[in-house]
């Protein structure tokens, strides 16, 4: 075989590679709000008192971290674990606890989230704090960690609304 078509040959078997990775990758990246229902109910004035609302009559309590997740099997929920834990970590000062909800138990959040895993972070007055992903980026482990932003959301005295992260594209299941 001539050493050209040898190189030839290498550097096509490297660009289908590539390119299968690529697509594969693609594949995996999903829009956390992609038809914008999250987005256009959080323009609403008393958004985050019916999220609150909500959650007080699921049981939730004040000083939560509230992880929404699915009774079906899904991927991308192992993948918050990390985060999860983190958050709490850094939450334990300030005496907040992890509650999970599936999104099939409340037709309410079925209407609020298209996708999960979800974030909700609930402070000691009953403020919703936030509410979205744990990360983006592929698989949710190459891109942005949301923990610090969410535990400094979390503890910061001043409540101006809360922060709905609904723009983001990770790891997510319909």
């Amino acid at each position: 075989m001539p050493k050209g078509l040898g190189w030839a040959l290498l550097i096509l078997w490297a660009v289908g590679i590539l390119t299968a990775l690529l697509s594969y990758g693609q594949k995996q990246l999903a829009e956390f709000d992609p038809s914008g229902v999250l987005l256009h109910q959080s323009t609403s004035p008393t958004f985050d008192e019916d999220v609150t609302s909500l959650l007080k009559d699921a049981g939730v309590s004040a000083r939560s971290i509230v992880h929404i997740g699915t009774a079906q099997k899904c991927y991308c929920e192992t993948l918050t674990v990390p985060h999860q834990t983190q958050l709490v970590d850094k939450l334990k000062t300030s005496a907040y606890n992890l509650v999970t909800l599936n999104i099939e138990d409340s037709p309410a959040l079925q209407s609020l989230l298209t996708a999960v895993p979800a974030l909700m972070v609930i402070d000691s007055n009953f403020n919703l704090r936030y509410l979205g992903p744990y990360a983006t980026g592929y698989g949710c482990f190459t891109g942005k960690n949301l923990v610090e932003k969410v535990a400094s959301y979390a503890q910061s005295s001043r409540y101006q609304g809360a922060v709905i992260n609904a723009d983001a594209q990770g790891c997510f299941c319909s």
